[in-house]
């Protein structure tokens, strides 16, 4: 197995999943200490990531890589969308293999690190996935998905579970049992970069995250805290912008154009709201402030994230 301290002096390629900028933040510290360790890191990304991480990073090669093609239609059928639209991510899946093949000759890798994206794989180096979750919360025949799961988790040559060895934060999803292959590497935030702020002077702040198509939800569910002041700033994408003119809400916003904006932001508020996105609960722990968050409607992950921290930590 592969422990992050133990990579040196390698050329890496490295990719996340594009299901919100979650994957893509939580990835930052480690890319960070990846290159501290005289590692030279060639990030592939689509356009979206590629703005979020060259605000953190420096001297890292970006290759434009495209996402998978989720589409969900946000009314909170998680399980029929990717069901509806597996053909294409199976598809995707084949192809992004063999773009991973062409990669190493075209880019001398020797190593690939993959946070949850399955095909970012090769039998032909050490290859490394990221994740939090080894099992999925899934009931019924849904369960067969946990197999498939597993399946494409053994080929990895190790796994970094970002949690700790109780899985104190994803719980039963963290949990290693089955996969011998699998190491815990402890909760990671963007904020491990940053100065930490004593005094609050924000009241909360609401992160828009999670897929796009359910920004509008998100923002409805917390109209109440948003209106009563609560809530004093919004951060998110800059098509939320739009959603707020629609609504006639004149609560301050910060795009994730700007990130170091929207971290001086979250760094001063005294509560976060939002989807209960794992990498948004690593942000609240290391931020120690408190938090109110909601399962993205029809995500099992999450529900389950939510039932386990009922209240702020």
């Amino acid at each position: 197995m592969i422990h992050p301290d133990d990579i040196r002096n390698k050329r890496i390629g490295f990719s996340v999943l594009n299901w919100g900028l979650g994957h893509v933040t939580r990835c930052i510290p480690l890319i960070v200490r990846l290159q501290q360790q005289s590692n030279e890191l060639i990030i592939f990304c689509d356009e979206d990531q590629q703005s979020i991480f060259s605000q953190y990073i420096e001297g890292a090669l970006y290759v434009r890589h495209k996402g998978y093609p989720f589409n969900f239609r946000g009314k909170g059928r998680f399980k029929s969308d990717l069901i509806l639209g597996s053909t294409k991510l199976i598809a995707f899946l084949k192809m992004e293999q063999g773009l991973v093949d062409e990669y190493i000759v075209k880019y001398e890798l020797q190593s690939l690190i993959s946070d949850q994206r399955y095909g970012f794989y090769t039998a032909k180096l050490p290859s490394v996935f990221i994740t939090h979750q080894l099992k999925f919360p899934l009931m019924g025949l849904y369960k067969l998905v946990n197999l498939l799961n597993s399946y494409h988790l053994s080929k990895f040559k190790t796994i970094w579970i970002m949690d700790d060895p109780k899985h104190m934060h994803a719980g039963k999803l963290s949990s290693k049992k089955h996969n011998k292959n699998a190491i815990y590497i402890g909760c990671h935030s963007r904020f491990e970069l940053r100065e930490k702020i004593n005094v609050k002077t924000i009241k909360g702040v609401l992160v828009i995250n999670g897929p796009s198509t359910y920004a509008s939800s998100l923002i409805d569910s917390f109209s109440e805290q948003i209106l009563c002041g609560e809530i004093q700033s919004i951060v998110g994408p800059v098509f939320v912008q739009e959603i707020l003119r629609e609504r006639n809400i004149q609560t301050s916003f910060v795009s994730n154009q700007e990130m170091s904006k929207v971290d001086a932001v979250l760094l001063s508020s005294s509560k976060i709201f939002g989807f209960f996105g794992y990498t948004t609960l690593m942000d609240c722990l290391e931020l120690r402030c408190d938090y109110q968050l909601i399962p993205t409607p029809g995500q099992d992950e999450q529900q389950y994230l939510a039932k386990r921290h009922k209240k702020s930590l």
